[in-house]
């Protein structure tokens, strides 16, 4: 059966006709779509500047070398591409240290390709966040809050080349693979929403800024 957008309409339809029975639906609903893992959201710098100073034909075109670089990367790492929309790609990974190594990749060998790359306006330069938890798992999309998170650290957050890890995600490193560093807890207002995050870094700047230490610092009371 396909579970695209009609179906996922039709499941929703479902659920508004017989109020009462949302809960019955939702655990139904769980049960045959429900996921669990490793969110990467990754979105591009300069997107609207871009398209308006060299045209939507030339931003297409550095879309596509993009997904070109990327895409082997994600498959190689474990990941699945559930969407690619505009400048933004969508991927699941079975744990979140598989979806920091495709991040990482992806920008390493973005910088190879950049310096190839005299034109400016056609290096592509890509921010990522990365979420970890329960989500619905349709044919053409995912649904969940850290898939939420995910997209709002990469899209709002980050800035070009950065990783940003939710709290979830970087509770779930149990180690941070080799030369990898974690800056301190980072706090951002979404939505009305406090999402706690932080920065990694490959390779480490410094012996001062190797951190495999998961834990929040407590907050000052006030």
């Amino acid at each position: 059966m396909d579970r695209g957008y009609n179906y996922l309409l039709a499941k929703m339809a479902e659920r508004n006709a017989h109020p009462g029975r949302e809960e019955e639906i939702d655990r139904a609903l769980w049960a045959e779509l429900g996921d669990r893992g490793a969110i990467l959201a990754s979105d591009s710098a300069g997107f609207t500047r871009i398209t308006r100073t060299r045209g939507t034909p030339h931003f297409l075109s550095m879309i596509q070398k993009g997904i070109a670089i990327s895409l082997p990367i994600i498959e190689q790492e474990g990941g699945v591409l559930v969407k690619q929309e505009a400048d933004n790609m969508l991927t699941t990974f079975p744990a979140p240290s598989a979806a920091l190594r495709a991040a990482t990749r992806i920008v390493l060998d973005l910088r190879a390709h950049n310096e190839s790359v005299a034109d400016l306006d056609s290096r592509i330069h890509y921010s990522f966040g990365i979420g970890f938890g329960e989500f619905l798992r349709f044919s053409h999309d995912i649904f969940g809050d850290e898939v939420n998170v995910a997209s709002k650290l990469a899209e709002d957050t980050a800035q070009k080349e950065e990783v940003l890890l939710s709290k979830a995600a970087t509770d779930q490193l149990d180690e941070l693979p080799e030369r990898w560093s974690l800056a301190p807890w980072e706090t951002v207002w979404h939505g009305g929403t406090e999402l706690e995050y932080r920065k990694a870094a490959y390779p480490p700047p410094g012996p001062r800024a190797i951190s495999q230490d998961h834990s929040r610092p407590e907050k000052k009371k006030t």
